[in-house]
C-alpha cells in the first residue's frame, strides 16, 4: 500500500470578502476555510504554489499545519477560476483521526504479469475501489501486484491485501485485474429491459502495434 503524510502550512485569516481574496492572491494565497463537525469553523490562507503541488497528488488525508497544530482534514471543494487559471479558494472538511471515514481510492498495478509473455494482455475493470477505515489508516492509493497473473486468471476485491483496519464496500467477486489473449473474443452479456440479460454479445479485442 502506498501511505504518506501529505501536509501544508496554514496561516491564520481575519480580512474577508472580495478585495481581501484579491490582495492575497496578488501575494501568493490561497483563502481556505476548515469545516469541523461540532466546532466552530475557521479560515486560514494557504502559499498557492505549497497547494498547486500537494493538490496533484493523490491523498485521501492530509494536514493543515498551524503553528504547534496539526489538523486533519480532507478535501470539501476546490473552486477554481479556469479562465484565469488561479484557486479561488478550498474547503476543507476536518476529520476525528479516531472516527471512520468514507474513500475512494485509485487502483493501479505493479510488476508485469506472466500472461503477457504468453501473449496476453491485461486489463483494468476497476479504477478505483471504496474503502472505509480511519482517516489516519486510509492508503493514498492500493497498489496491486499482477507479476504471478496469467492467462485466463483475475484478481478481485477479495484478494487484495488492505491495511488493518481498512476494508472494501465493494463487491469481494468484483475483477479488478484479468488476463485476456490479445486475439480472444470476450462474450459480454448485454442488460436487456427490465433487468433481465440479453443474449451475449461478442466483442473482438486486438492488441495493435501501435498500443
Amino acid at each position: 500500500m502506498s501511505k504518506q503524510k501529505h501536509e501544508i502550512a496554514v496561516f491564520p485569516r481575519s480580512e474577508f470578502g472580495k478585495n481581501a481574496a484579491r490582495r492575497a492572491r496578488r501575494d501568493g494565497m490561497v483563502p481556505v476555510n476548515v469545516y469541523a463537525k461540532g466546532k466552530e469553523n475557521r479560515s486560514f490562507y494557504v502559499k498557492s504554489n505549497e497547494w498547486e503541488v500537494l493538490s496533484k497528488q493523490d491523498f485521501s488525508l492530509a494536514f493543515l499545519i498551524n503553528g504547534s497544530e496539526k489538523i486533519g482534514v480532507i478535501v470539501k471543494e476546490e473552486q477554481i477560476n479556469y479562465m484565469k487559471s488561479y484557486v479561488v479558494h478550498v474547503d476543507f472538511q476536518e476529520v476525528d483521526l479516531n472516527e471512520e471515514i468514507h474513500a475512494s481510492v485509485k487502483v493501479v498495478s505493479t510488476g508485469t504479469s506472466a500472461g503477457e509473455n504468453h501473449g496476453g494482455v491485461v486489463e483494468q475493470i476497476m479504477h478505483e475501489i471504496e474503502l472505509v477505515g480511519k482517516a489516519q489508516d486510509m492508503p493514498e492509493m492500493v497498489e496491486v501486484d499482477v507479476t504471478d497473473l496469467d492467462l485466463g486468471q483475475s484478481i478481485m476485491v477479495k484478494d487484495v491485501k488492505l491495511p488493518a483496519g481498512v476494508s472494501s464496500k465493494n463487491d469481494p467477486e468484483a475483477v479488478i485485474f484479468h488476463v485476456v489473449h490479445a486475439d480472444e473474443e470476450i462474450e459480454v452479456a448485454a442488460p436487456a429491459e427490465g433487468g433481465e440479460s440479453a443474449e451475449p454479445q461478442v466483442l473482438t479485442e486486438r492488441k495493435r502495434d501501435e498500443e
